[in-house]
């Protein structure tokens, strides 16, 4: 079969597209679709402990069972979905743990399901499991327009909360605004902050999600209300510097990393919390955006789209499209 494999850690042209022995074991699934996210940039750069070369590329796809061991659970021809504790995704056959799949409902195709899937999956766990969401009240959402970012504010609009977000183009502005929520451009340059501060009384937001990290976390300690929360979920940017925890103390901010494998703990929650997801789609709560599709041997330019944030919404790799 063909893979994505990483064999030097580096730019977007480490990732080698190669011939490589068919998985074994586990439940082997014929893959349709894989999905592209900045975890997968992390991992190609070498950023992330345990990341060892060489190193096959990609955590969220879908696809059709292939094969799976007697007492599985699962049966040839079986629709499935699958990313966290996943990896290698960006190949013509995965093999996954029986645990690791999740069942796909009639009404979603494979192509929206890997779509939503991952983005959904964590925007979920952000909203219900580990922001202290105010039954009324404001929030921050950065890179809004974005994969997780985009799930984030439908479902915090949807709360019924005002929802800040961030946009570096006229177009994201546009799509915020669209679905109810306030843009905050970069073109407003350091007055930003003072934006948000005004339209909030100069109180700032209960609850900021920073998945962008080093370059905005000290305004994100900084645009936070009293006894606000600061979810940091993401990188794009670097590592933030480490914090003194007096200034938390300055203002009793409660300050989270959440990983989304510790939410997902038992394939029951996994697949109630993926229903979630798909409930989303169906009753019209999000709206999936998919911005472009490549070939499996274009993930390099993916990779180089993604990094350059000029998306928005989802990435995905056609492996075999064909596949329903």
């Amino acid at each position: 079969m063909q893979a994505i494999i990483v064999n030097q850690f580096g730019g977007p042209g480490q990732l080698l597209l190669q011939d490589v022995p068919a998985p074994t074991g586990d439940v082997i699934v014929n893959a349709a679709w894989a999905g592209i996210n900045f975890v997968d940039i992390y991992q190609r750069e070498g950023r992330y402990p345990g990341v060892k070369q060489p190193w096959p590329m990609g955590i969220e796809g879908t696809g059709i069972v292939a094969t799976a061991p007697a007492g599985s659970g699962w049966h040839a021809g079986d629709r499935v979905a699958y990313t966290t504790g996943v990896q290698g995704t960006y190949a013509s056959q995965v093999a996954v743990p029986a645990a690791h799949l999740i069942r796909i409902p009639a009404a979603v195709s494979l192509r929206d399901a890997c779509a939503a899937i991952e983005h959904g999956l964590t925007a979920i766990m952000l909203t219900d499991n580990v922001a202290r969401l105010p039954a009324s009240g404001s929030v921050l959402v950065y890179a809004a327009a974005g994969g997780v970012g985009g799930w984030l504010v439908q479902l915090l609009v949807a709360r019924g909360l005002t929802v800040f977000g961030t946009a570096s183009s006229a177009s994201k502005a546009d799509w915020l605004r669209s679905v109810g929520a306030q843009p905050v451009t970069y073109e407003d340059g350091k007055d930003w902050l003072a934006h948000i501060r005004d339209r909030t009384q100069g109180r700032g937001v209960d609850v900021v999600f920073d998945s962008v990290g080093k370059s905005t976390f000290p305004q994100s300690l900084d645009v936070v209300a009293p006894c606000g929360h600061v979810v940091l979920f993401g990188a794009a940017s670097g590592q933030p510097d480490p914090v003194d925890v007096l200034q938390l103390m300055r203002k009793s901010i409660t300050l989270t990393r959440p990983v989304l494998p510790h939410y997902l703990t038992t394939p029951t929650v996994l697949q109630a919390h993926a229903s979630k997801v798909f409930d989303y789609l169906a009753n019209g709560t999000v709206k999936l955006r998919i911005h472009a599709e490549y070939a499996l041997a274009e993930v390099a330019q993916a990779h180089a789209a993604l990094a350059e944030r000029g998306t928005q919404g989802k990435l995905l790799l056609a492996i075999n499209p064909t596949l329903v």
